[in-house]
């Protein structure tokens, strides 16, 4: 007989599990995990077999997605031992017959297939001109062919002078070989090599070359992982066993001009701007609008892409030129002619991240100190600038400038979102030019809660017209994408650093603008949730209010906050400082009277001594008594001012407390700005504690109900702490409370933000229709213009792809924007039918997996 045990029943529990792709919406399903159910005991015998039963049987109540992972799971744990078996046979020859010809065969090319073998005769007739390394059984194992690798000539060269060269050769594997190549006298040996698909390490008599393929990976691993040089190196030692001297030869190759100028040439190729100058250079948004329209422009500063002054010089201009970054020289001619002193307003955060975060002493070894920059709000590049005088209003003001030059005779309305809009805002003002009039400035939705309050009603994108759900923190996700090649390009040449910044950004924008249809559609259907959800939060307030209300109410409490927070703010000192030290010294000589503190006779003595004197002084007559109404009035008044200052101070440290700490979250732990962040964070801490420490050790009771009795540390963290609201001189109270006025304002911004959005989308997709029409006819053109086979090819080709992304984005949109209707792709359909041409389609709802599997 088993023992019996107490055993506990358990309920089923969802886990929300969310599954994201690359591509399109995440998948959300639920796992079931069982929790001991309390108050629910069962006690019955359990033999030792059943009880391992019970942990190898899944339950029950298992969900499908989980057993099918543990189905996966013991399939491979089936398969793996064979695996391993299979590959250790297939280091022997599996056969001895030729595929081509059936005689024996000896040589084998890993490159083309793991399974055939080839005799010589027909090892050289099938790799003529290919750079594969074929191996030789030599009845033990295989070994690298003694066979020499040899490029030639097409047809065309048989008059011409032809000669022959031994390169070294970098293959697409990583591995360093010799190959002997045919060289022509009509053109130039690099030219030659890119016939072959390589490219050469120096411009003049190349002894050294790399396979495109190879060096297209490399490009793309460096653009979208950040890997080094150095980094890529090491990547092909280890994978094919290259000695030292291999991979130090192969370095030296790399890391000169030759990377660079491949680089260029591979961004000149893709982007076909030589053979049709009137296409994308990947520079241009193609929802943003060209003309007659508003456009939003989100602007910020990084100080981590900085450039040591140990690194060189450039002998010659970038590759780009300004294709995203300005003219340094434009840039200082305007920091001369513009000097700016303008502070941030008392309260708000001034966000000197850079001067902040990075020590003096190291800044003084750099003559690049950071990149300030601007991006749309679908987060494509737009303009940057090197900085070199730390931060300075003079880089918001130039590129928003500039921008204005861009946008001359077009008539679109910029809308700038910067961290410290109200520090330029007054900066324009007091400069006598004023905000222009299509202009208008805003702070990002999180920053500005790092600003005071007048601020946060005036310039935050929830509540201004024009900018619908935009964040305005689009810098930042691009920032945390740039701010890895700071490792790379801190020791560049100034040419060399623009180069590689230049080809991050495009590629950034690449990435952006490829799925661009999807993020309209699910832009739209966050419009849609956030639209539902304000509604229902405008709903609760008027339910929870104590008088009848309505959305005109909300909308006169929104009116009167905007002209609450345009006003002046009143002095917080509103107590005579003689009166404020009277009253405290009575509050103190009275306790000492009554004997509810501890009494010191030289303490005692001292204070009336003091509390003679001011009443000789202020000439009064009679010491004020706890009883009289001047005492009571000024305890009153004394209580209000000291009281309210302590709790404005607490909730300026919560608020910066708050963004150090999200900006905090953007470094690694051991990182030395995260060090500098986390002893900010402690230093704002220490103020606080101060502050509550003051507030706490006050000697009497608060003598208004808005003023707690003793202030929390954890509480007073939290910015949106209930007692800060009562400081909110942006709101009036009357039957209903300021919290709930907040709320309800707070609603019906959203609420009009979110329809707001919804028409910006709906003209964005208008706008992306438009844009890939243009470019279609740019492209049809040039294909009617050009006679060379080549460029003609790779033209369709792109025209090709251009057809398929217009006729997704046009299928995606008709739904929503009727007049938006699919057209003819004749390049397209003469190669696939549009029946069978893919179409991504959109779904927002959530993978409701059955728990049970059937």
């Amino acid at each position: 007989m088993g023992k019996a045990l107490k055993t506990t029943r358990f309920r089923n529990v969802k886990i929300k599990v969310v599954r994201r792709t690359i591509a399109g919406p995440a998948k959300v399903s639920y796992l079931s995990q069982g929790l001991p159910q309390p108050n629910y005991k069962q006690t019955h015998p359990i033999t030792s077999q059943q009880a391992e039963l019970d942990d190898t049987t899944p339950s029950c109540s298992e969900s499908a997605y989980s057993k099918a992972k543990k189905r996966e799971l013991h399939a491979w744990d089936a398969v793996k031992d064979d695996m391993l078996k299979v590959s250790f046979e297939c280091s022997a020859p599996i056969t001895t017959q030729c595929v081509v010809c059936q005689d024996h065969a000896d040589y084998r090319c890993i490159e083309c297939s793991t399974t055939a073998v080839f005799c010589e005769v027909c090892l050289k007739r099938t790799h003529r001109n290919s750079l594969h390394l074929p191996e030789k059984w030599n009845n033990v194992y295989y070994e690298p062919s003694s066979l020499g690798l040899f490029l030639f000539l097409p047809e065309g060269h048989d008059t011409h002078a032809v000669y022959t060269k031994v390169m070294k050769v970098i293959v697409s594997t990583g591995r360093l070989c010799t190959v002997t190549v045919n060289m022509c006298a009509c053109e130039p040996e690099t030219c030659t090599l890119l016939r072959y698909g390589l490219w050469p390490a120096t411009a003049e008599k190349p002894q050294t070359a790399f396979s495109i393929p190879l060096l297209e990976l490399f490009v793309c691993l460096s653009l979208e992982c950040q890997v080094s040089v150095e980094g890529f190196c090491n990547t092909l030692r280890w994978k094919n066993n290259l000695t030292l001297a291999e991979v130090n030869t192969l370095y030296r190759a790399l890391v000169g001009e030759s990377i660079s100028h491949f680089r260029h040439h591979h961004f000149r190729q893709r982007s076909l701007v030589d053979i049709c100058p009137q296409l994308d250079d990947g520079t241009i948004c193609p929802a943003c609008p060209k003309a007659d329209g508003d456009m939003i422009v989100t602007l910020d500063a990084n100080f981590g892409l900085v450039r040591k002054q140990s690194s060189g010089t450039s002998v010659v201009e970038p590759l780009h030129g300004t294709r995203m970054f300005v003219d340094e020289k434009d840039v200082e001619e305007y920091l001369l002619s513009h000097l700016d002193s303008s502070k941030p307003h008392e309260d708000c955060s001034n966000f000197k991240a850079g001067n902040v975060l990075r020590s003096q002493k190291q800044a003084k070894k750099l003559d690049v100190t950071g990149v300030f920059g601007a991006s749309c709000p679908h987060e494509m590049p737009l303009m940057f600038v090197n900085m070199s005088q730390g931060e300075r209003l003079a880089y918001p003001l130039y590129v928003i400038d500039e921008l204005l030059r861009r946008c001359e005779d077009k008539n679109i309305h910029l809308r700038v979102v910067y961290d410290i809009a109200c520090v330029v805002a007054s900066h324009l003002h007091k400069s006598g030019e004023g905000i222009p009039h299509n202009i208008s400035l805003a702070i990002p939705a999180f920053h500005v809660y790092g600003h005071k309050l007048p601020c946060q009603i005036k310039y935050s994108t929830r509540r201004l017209e024009g900018f619908g759900l935009t964040d305005g923190e689009g810098m930042e996700r691009l920032w945390s994408f740039l701010r890895r090649f700071a490792r790379v390009t801190k020791e560049m040449t100034p040419s060399h650093r623009l180069d590689l910044l230049t080809d991050a950004l495009l590629h950034y924008g690449r990435r952006k603008s490829t799925d661009l249809e999807m993020q309209l559609l699910q832009r739209l259907d966050k419009a849609d949730k956030i639209l539902i959800l304000a509604q229902e939060d405008i709903s609760s307030v008027i339910r929870e209010a104590p008088v009848l209300v309505s959305e005109e109410d909300m909308e006169k409490w929104k009116k009167r906050e905007m002209e609450l927070a345009q006003q002046k703010q009143k002095p917080i000192n509103t107590v005579c400082k003689w009166k404020r030290d009277y009253i405290i010294k009575l509050i103190q000589f009275y306790k000492f009277k009554s004997g509810t503190s501890e009494s010191y006779m030289e303490c005692e003595t001292e204070i009336e001594d003091s509390l003679l004197t001011m009443e000789k002084k202020h000439r009064i007559g009679r010491r004020w008594q706890e009883s009289d109404s001047d005492f009571q009035a000024t305890l009153k008044d004394v209580d209000c001012e000291l009281r309210g200052q302590l709790i404005c101070k607490a909730r300026t440290e919560s608020r910066e407390r708050a963004v150090l700490l999200h900006l905090k979250k953007r470094y690694p732990d051991g990182q030395g700005i995260a060090i500098r962040l986390s002893k900010q964070v402690a230093s704002s801490n220490k103020r606080m504690r101060q502050a509550i420490k003051e507030y706490n050790s006050i000697q009497w009771p608060p003598q208004m109900s808005i003023f707690p009795a003793a202030i929390d540390f954890q509480e007073a963290c939290d910015p949106s702490w209930h007692v800060y609201f009562c400081f909110d001189d942006t709101i009036e109270e009357d039957n209903v409370s300021k919290s709930l006025k907040r709320r309800g304002i707070d609603a019906l911004h959203m609420k009009t933000r979110a329809a707001e959005e919804k028409c910006m989308i709906y003209q964005e997709m208008r706008t992306v229709t438009k844009y890939l029409h243009a470019q279609h006819a740019f492209l049809c053109s040039a294909i009617k213009d050009t006679d060379q086979p080549g460029a003609k090819a790779a033209l369709i080709q792109r025209l090709q792809q251009l057809e398929r992304k217009r006729h997704q984005a046009t299928v995606l949109f008709h739904p929503h924007v009727p007049d938006i209707v699919p057209v003819d792709n004749p390049y397209l359909c003469q190669t696939h039918p549009m029946s069978n041409i893919e179409t991504l389609v959109y779904n927002d709802e959530d993978d409701t997996e059955d728990d049970d599997d059937n």
